[in-house]
């Protein structure tokens, strides 16, 4: 329920939200404009709906994909609007990473993250490994202290609970280590997450595009039978 008492709409990530991150990117990396106008595929979502939102980009390196770029927010926010944004952002600006450039995008996997459930714990260790995702804060030495890992942080790290919280307090900025005072300060929020994931593989296949590709050292704009180049005003 919103703050006035009124039912939120029901919100899960999509494959429609993820092919859209893609052509976000791809319209951005071409130098387009415009691209966050390109909204087919979003009418499902009504046009006030808000969730807090990540944007995950990782790449195929061998056999496994390694992480790119992942950036989001925990206000929520329009999502029609918020999307392309968060897509653009987590692939250009992500400051542990260099921008994605065109010759990464045969490679890429985008993953959409809709935050929903929040509930407040009882400590730092009332939320389940692989299910919940979850938030701390806390103030030590007159500084104030936050950060979150997404629901399948923990499961894919192999951490259990305490090594959840050591690597998230790390996360957050103190380096003094997790003791058992600062562990009976820390204030947690758990939370789950609708996340759907697309592999630019697929995206090509839904839409029936020429893939990006290098010829003579030139990287080239897919086509596709929806008229990508009229889209994106070429």
């Amino acid at each position: 329920k919103n703050s006035e008492g009124q039912d939120r709409p029901h919100l899960s990530a999509t494959e429609d939200m993820c092919k859209f991150c893609f052509d976000v990117l791809i319209g951005t990396l071409f130098h387009q404009n415009n691209v966050t106008n390109l909204d087919e595929g979003l009418e499902s979502i009504p046009a006030t709906a808000q969730c807090p939102l990540f944007v995950t980009w990782d790449k195929l390196n061998g056999e496994e994909y390694h992480l790119r770029g992942c950036i989001g927010t925990l206000a929520p926010l329009q999502l029609r609007y918020a999307l392309g944004d968060y897509a653009r952002t987590s692939a250009l600006r992500d400051p542990r990473f260099r921008p994605i450039a065109v010759h990464e995008i045969p490679k890429l996997r985008v993953s959409v993250s809709l935050l929903v459930n929040y509930e407040d714990c009882e400590n730092c260790l009332d939320w389940e490994v692989g299910v919940h995702g979850i938030i701390i804060n806390f103030s030590c030495d007159s500084k104030n202290y936050s950060a979150t890992f997404l629901p399948e942080v923990a499961a894919e790290q192999r951490w259990n609970q305490q090594e959840t919280i050591k690597s998230l307090v790390y996360k957050a900025g103190y380096r003094k280590g997790l003791t058992h005072d600062v562990q009976k300060i820390i204030r947690c929020t758990r939370y789950q997450s609708s996340k759907h994931r697309l592999v630019y593989e697929k995206y090509v296949t839904l839409e029936n595009a020429v893939p990006v590709e290098s010829e003579n050292n030139e990287t080239t704009l897919p086509s596709s039978k929806k008229n990508w180049r009229n889209a994106f005003n070429i």
